[in-house]
C-alpha cells in the first residue's frame, strides 16, 4: 500500500500542510502569513508555498484549554518525568465562541494575503488554498461547558451520557463555523483536525465512539476529518484501518526531532507507507520545553529533508509541517547561515525540486 497519495481532486489537490499555530490575543495579519503562503529567494517573491493550513490554538485568551492535554512534569514528549494529563483548566462555550471568531478572521486574513500575491507570483494560482481548522477537545473534566447544560464528565451521570454531549458540543461547534466563516475566494474550507494525539478509552471517557459518530457528521457537512497522531505501537495499531473507523487522512508524526533515542525515520516511513498515511515533518527554532536532542536539531532536520528522497515521500506522500511558531520568517533572515538554507530548502522541497545534501 503506498503512502497517502498527494494532489488528489477529492481533498482539493493537498500536498503540504502547514501546523498554524495562533495566539488568541494576537490574530493573524498579512504580514504572518505570507511567508507561509509564498516563497522568496534573493529577497525576491518568486513561487506559492504551502498549499494547505491548519490553523489551531492550544488555549483561549484567558488561558483556558482547547488542547486535549497538559504536561504535568518537567521534560518534554517522553524524556524524564514527562506525565501527561487532561486538561484542569478546560475551554467552554465562551472559549469555543471565542476560537470560532479567532478561525473567521484568519480565513479572511489569508485570502487577502492571497489576494496581495496574485501579481506578484508568476505562477498562476492553481487552485485555492485548503484550510483545515482544529476543533477544541471536550475535556472529561468539562462539568458546566455553558450550553444546553452539557456535562462531559462521568460525574453525576454515566459514560454513555457524558460522551453525547461531548458528541453534541462538537457538532454545534462545526454547525457555528459553517455559518460563521466568510465567503472567500481563494480559500476552499477542507475539514476538521482532531488535535488529540491518540485515541483515548477508560471508564471516564470514549473517545473511540465519539469520533465514529462524529465523522458522518463532518462528511455531511461537505469536510473531511484529519488527525496527526505520535509515533507509539498503539497508535500505529489505530492506523492499521482508520479510514474504515475515524478519519480520512492521518499523517504519522514521527517525533524524530523530538526523542533522543528509539525513534528511526525509515521505521516510521514505511509504518505511515504501509498504512496509507502521510508523513510529518518537524523543525523548530526554539521551543518552551527542555529536549535533550536540541543540538542535533540541524542533523535531524536534514534528515527529514532528505528521508524525502531516500524514503519517497517528498513525491509520493501527503506531507504536514511543524515548524514550531512563526519560524520560516525569521529563517529566512537569521543570521545563522544554516538556518538560511534550510528556509531555501523548504521552498525547493515543497516544490519538488530538493536534493539530499550531507549531513553535519
Amino acid at each position: 500500500m503506498p503512502y497517502f497519495p498527494p494532489k488528489q481532486p477529492a481533498l482539493n489537490y493537498l500536498h503540504h500542510l502547514v501546523l498554524m499555530y495562533g495566539n488568541a490575543r494576537h490574530p493573524w495579519t498579512v504580514e504572518d502569513l505570507k511567508f507561509y503562503v509564498a516563497h522568496q529567494s534573493h529577497g525576491v517573491w518568486q513561487n506559492w508555498l504551502f498549499d494547505s493550513f491548519l490553523f489551531l490554538n492550544i488555549a483561549s485568551k484567558n488561558g483556558r484549554d482547547y488542547r486535549a492535554d497538559i504536561n504535568l512534569g518537567t521534560s518534554m514528549s517522553g524524556e524524564g518525568d514527562f506525565f501527561a494529563a487532561c486538561s484542569p483548566q478546560p475551554a467552554g462555550s465562551q472559549e469555543w465562541e471565542e476560537l470560532l471568531d479567532f478561525y473567521a478572521d484568519s480565513v479572511a486574513t489569508l485570502n487577502r494575503t492571497i489576494r496581495e500575491f496574485i501579481p506578484h507570483i508568476p505562477q498562476p494560482l492553481a487552485h485555492p488554498r485548503n484550510v483545515i481548522f482544529m476543533i477544541p477537545y471536550p475535556h472529561i473534566t468539562q462539568r458546566d461547558f455553558g450550553r444546553s447544560g452539557w456535562n462531559f464528565s462521568t460525574q453525576g451521570q454515566n459514560l454513555d451520557q457524558a460522551t453525547r454531549q461531548r458528541l453534541a458540543a462538537c457538532r454545534w461547534f462545526i454547525e457555528e463555523l459553517q455559518k460563521r466563516l466568510p465567503s472567500c475566494e481563494y480559500v476552499h474550507i477542507l475539514g476538521i483536525y482532531w488535535m488529540f494525539e491518540t485515541v483515548f478509552r477508560s471508564w471516564e471517557v470514549d473517545d473511540h465512539w465519539l469520533l465514529k459518530e462524529l465523522r458522518p457528521f463532518i462528511h455531511q457537512r461537505g469536510y473531511q476529518f484529519f488527525w496527526i497522531p505520535f509515533y507509539s505501537s498503539y497508535n500505529i495499531h489505530l492506523l492499521d484501518d482508520y479510514q474504515n473507523y475515524y478519519f480520512d487522512l492521518a499523517f504519522l508524526q514521527p517525533n524524530y526531532m523530538f526523542y533522543q533515542k528509539g525513534v528511526d525515520l525509515a521505521q516510521a516511513a514505511q509504518a505511515a507507507q504501509k498504512r496509507h498515511a502521510g508523513i510529518e515533518i518537524e523543525y523548530y527554532l526554539e521551543l518552551d520545553e527542555p529536549i535533550a536532542v536540541q543540538g542535533e536539531r540541524h542533523r535531524r532536520f536534514r534528515e527529514y529533508l532528505n528521508g524525502g528522497i531516500t524514503y519517497g515521500y517528498m513525491n509520493q506522500s501527503a506531507c504536514a509541517y511543524f515548524l514550531g511558531q512563526k519560524s520560516l520568517e525569521r529563517m529566512a533572515v537569521h543570521p545563522d547561515p544554516q538556518e538560511r538554507e534550510f528556509y531555501q530548502d523548504v521552498g525547493h522541497f515543497i516544490r519538488g525540486s530538493y536534493t539530499p545534501k550531507p549531513l553535519r
